[in-house]
């Protein structure tokens, strides 16, 4: 089985980023693209350059039957999100964290990369860390330092260069990925964090599959970092439904500690709401996993259906 290799790098300054790819296929031209668009941050400009170079294959069609590809980047952050497809625990909260804002920021590039790695197939693809002694790796960074200075190009057009076996590189086209109907497709797909941005999406109880307990409000704790570093919630009707019945009626996921306390592990909203009326004792689900491990479990329960 053949491999393709795409080398990509962003280069971020002041609000603008140049971002450049290489593309080595076997007994292919080596393909360089590169172009400049509006950024905010430097990771915004690393996910571009890997989102253009894979419109780029998609643009062009390129036969990817019995190959693999390598993307190859100096961005740890991207290596590990795909490696270990947390973009799926995404999915299955729809990109919401419990107060109802997106998962991640940049959410948008992280959304549309990872719709693109699901079209072209999330075991077809695998990303690694570039070192900065790579040759190629140099060469990605010096054309997206080089594009990052140029004039703002035209939106979704990538300047293409072609070089044969060890020769420069020399211009080939100008393309426009989003003539792609693949591509279309991805950019114009619904943001699934800016719809019923404040609903609880991920509902992970199921009557008569999990057994439920009640445990004294006092005896719950919280101390995961995922909870301990939230700096904001949404509560939505939860506070006037609590006032009203003094009861929480869906329930929370909770791990034992030891000596009658146990440790948060789903349902952070519930359970201040439970605290702050006091509600003496609230539904829960007890489990031995994190936060992180339990969420994944109930994604992989929920794709066996």
């Amino acid at each position: 089985m053949r491999e393709i290799k795409i080398y990509t790098d962003g280069s971020f300054k002041k609000n603008k980023a140049g971002i450049s790819f290489l593309i080595i296929s076997p007994d292919k031209n080596k393909i360089l693209g590169y172009t400049n668009l509006r950024c905010k941050k430097n990771i915004q400009a690393e996910l571009q350059a890997v989102i253009h170079a894979l419109q780029y294959l998609l643009h062009i069609d390129m036969s990817l039957e019995n190959q693999k590809i390598e993307i190859i980047t100096d961005e740890i952050s991207i290596v590990e999100v795909f490696s270990s497809q947390k973009y799926k625990i995404w999915d299955a909260c729809q990109w919401k964290k419990e107060n109802g804002g997106a998962v991640i920021k940049c959410a948008r590039e992280w959304f549309i990369l990872s719709c693109l790695v699901k079209k072209i197939g999330d075991m077809t693809i695998r990303f690694t860390k570039t070192s900065k002694e790579d040759r190629q790796n140099k060469l990605v960074h010096g054309y997206a330092n080089y594009a990052r200075k140029l004039q703002f190009c035209k939106k979704n057009f990538i300047y293409i260069m072609e070089a044969e076996n060890n020769e420069d590189f020399v211009f080939k086209e100008k393309v426009n990925v989003s003539e792609n109907k693949e591509v279309i497709e991805i950019l114009n797909m619904k943001r699934p964090w800016k719809s019923n941005k404040y609903k609880a999406d991920f509902k992970w109880y199921i009557e008569g599959q999990h057994e439920i307990v009640y445990i004294d409000t006092n005896d719950i704790v919280i101390t995961e970092e995922s909870h301990l570093n939230c700096n904001s919630l949404y509560f939505s009707t939860l506070f006037r439904t609590a006032a009203e019945s003094h009861k929480i009626s869906y329930p929370i996921a909770v791990r034992p500690l030891g000596n009658g306390k146990y440790s948060l592990v789903v349902g952070i909203t519930r359970l201040i709401t439970a605290k702050l009326f006091n509600i003496p004792r609230i539904p829960c689900v007890l489990t031995d996993l994190s936060h992180q491990e339990f969420i994944k479990k109930c994604l992989i329960n929920a794709d066996r259906k």
